[in-house]
């Protein structure tokens, strides 16, 4: 399969996703698992002997676990570095102790660039919650900003090469910008002069980074086996113009961020399922009532016999939750 693969490539100049999109349309063939791991390692290879200052991005995620199982296979010593937020999952944390205690990881941590907490920003700026290309949500911005780009900018100095773990089927606009980009490019927004980054599992699906970790008993966080209805470790594909594009797959990030609550019930149901203790705090720093806010648009006496701060905890304990999604 690899063989037909590479064949295409070279006979019509075409990019990777546009091979496999053809082999999937006119030849009725799927790259395999092993096929997927040639061209990632290969890419790889590449891109190391075309720089010399390499680093992963690590976030303890699935696929940032693939990419450096990945990468380790070519050259163990290039080093991991972690966005300490100050709230990433408990269970990334634990992950974490374990590459390093366990297994002799280097794992860089950017907690020594970060100027402000999660906490600092709700009080200064809000919830962070609306899109992040909207004027009016700074809280959203700021928060990337502040507890993420910025304490990552610093760490990363020095570094000419980025491994990351991004895949385009997580989104429309991904996979539009990894089709229009590649897997391979310079990143001018990347540290102070931008970097070369790459991407080798940018054509993977949810399965295909699973099957992965399974094949090589990659140690992974908890929290993905922590499913609820709707919202699993595989996930779903559904096609969004022809693409199978990945769906409802759990997703870690920080596990105060009420973001995903705009889009979906998903993920703060899992957080109140599953991890009820990180539930409650944030209902009681006042998630909860922001979301009567928001959904009542100040109204928030005017429901079902009167909403108030007094009778929160009356409302935190009705099922279906109100509060998984605004």
């Amino acid at each position: 399969m690899i063989g037909k693969f590479y064949e295409l490539k070279d006979e019509f100049k075409l990019s990777e996703i546009d091979v496999i999109n053809k082999m999937k349309e006119d030849y009725d063939l799927e790259l395999t698992i092993e096929d997927k791991e040639e061209i990632a390692l290969n890419l790889i290879k590449k891109s190391l002997s075309e720089w010399d200052k390499p680093f992963i991005s690590w976030s303890g995620g699935k696929d940032s676990l693939v990419v450096m199982h990945l990468v380790h296979r070519v050259n163990n010593n290039i080093p991991l570095i972690f966005a300490d937020t100050g709230v990433n999952h408990p269970s990334i944390r634990e992950l974490k102790k374990y590459y390093e205690r366990e297994e002799g990881k280097e794992i860089i941590s950017t907690t020594g660039e970060r100027d402000y907490t999660f906490w600092d920003i709700i009080e200064e700026f809000g919830w962070p919650i609306g899109a992040r290309s909207s004027a009016s949500k700074k809280a959203v911005s700021k928060c990337c900003d502040l507890l993420k780009k910025k304490p990552m900018e610093e760490t990363t100095k020095g570094y000419n090469l980025e491994f990351n773990g991004l895949t385009a089927y997580e989104s429309w606009t991904r996979y539009c910008r990894a089709k229009g980009d590649g897997n391979y490019k310079f990143v001018k927004s990347r540290g102070k002069n931008g970097r070369q980054v790459c991407m080798p599992i940018a054509w993977w699906h949810t399965d295909n980074v699973w099957d992965y970790i399974e094949k090589y008993d990659i140690e992974y966080p908890e929290i993905y086996d922590k499913e609820v209805e709707g919202f699993t470790k595989r996930g779903v594909r559904e096609k969004t113009k022809g693409i199978e594009m990945d769906r409802k797959a759990i997703r870690v990030g920080c596990w105060s961020c009420p973001l995903p609550m705009q889009y979906s019930s998903h993920v703060m149901r899992q957080l109140r399922t599953h991890y009820p203790n990180l539930w409650k705090t944030l209902m009681d720093k006042g998630l909860a009532e922001e979301v009567v806010k928001r959904k009542l648009g100040g109204q928030s006496t005017l429901i079902d016999g009167f909403y108030t701060k007094e009778k929160e905890e009356d409302w935190l304990k009705r099922r279906p939750c109100w509060f998984d999604k605004i």
